[in-house]
């Protein structure tokens, strides 16, 4: 199966966090760039995992939290079962790299998704999304943001659909560089692929700046994955990125 991955991220724009806290990883090459041009390549085979991380910026050293979750996310072994046990090995690799001194307690999120032809594997813990557009222009968000609201309604504690405070709309769990740590979330998800269909990894710096309406107005199916990333990468900077970013655009192609 060829899938067709585009890329890319930038720093945005406000000068409180002059450090890239995204990280981004294409199935190659992992990348922590102020500025990342949308670049494309297709990937031949069986499977291939892709993954964001936006480290969160009220923990300390977050640039470094996702950078690290991310590599280690690139260092499994491709025939290891992609589930909850992987992000905890992920956790664990955070905590061991991190959990001390001026690092301890950074944070990042995981918006992660391994392919195969008929089906994709979806793993996050905090914000990071994982779109899934069919070819027919179908949007179904396959990840689960962990937030104080989507808590407070599992709990029976909120409606969905109601508007509540900005302030319910924060993360309420991610992967934390603490070994105590031990009840954040997991969202896991598999779901229906066929050629055709194109899965947009975000960080919230693309989800929070432009709203699902924009995002889906602004699809083209027309588009290559590396045009259709150029095209929402301008849509964000146009809004004036107040957060940095990381997008990834992947297309199931016919052989």
């Amino acid at each position: 199966m060829p899938y067709t991955i585009a890329y890319t991220q930038h720093r945005g724009r406000d000068n409180r966090f002059p450090q890239q806290q995204d990280s981004l990883w294409n199935g190659k090459s992992v990348f922590q760039k102020r500025n990342l041009l949308p670049e494309q390549y297709v990937a031949h085979g069986e499977s291939l995992a892709v993954a964001v991380a936006d480290g969160v910026g009220c923990s300390p050293h977050a640039e470094l939290a996702s950078l690290c979750v991310l590599e280690a996310l690139a260092n499994e072994a491709p025939d290891k079962a992609f589930d909850r046990g992987l992000v905890w090995r992920l956790q664990q690799q955070l905590c061991k790299s991190l959990a001390r001194g001026a690092t301890w307690g950074s944070s990042t999120t995981l918006a992660a998704v391994r392919c195969y032809p008929d089906h994709c594997e979806v793993l996050n813990a905090g914000d990071s999304r994982v779109y899934r557009i069919s070819a027919v222009g179908v949007w179904q968000q396959l990840s689960h943001d962990h937030s104080l609201i989507n808590t407070m309604i599992d709990r029976g504690e909120a409606e969905a659909g109601v508007e509540y405070a900005s302030f319910y709309y924060s993360l309420d769990s991610c992967l934390v560089a603490d070994g105590d740590e031990s009840e954040f979330a997991i969202h896991r998800r598999i779901e229906p692929m066929a050629v055709g269909d194109t899965l947009l990894l975000c960080t919230d710096g693309v989800h929070d700046t432009l709203s699902h309406e924009q995002l889906q107005c602004l699809f083209n199916a027309s588009l290559s994955p590396q045009e259709q990333a150029q095209v929402w990468r301008d849509a964000v900077l146009k809004a004036g990125a107040p957060d940095n970013f990381s997008l990834i655009v992947l297309r199931y192609d016919a052989f």
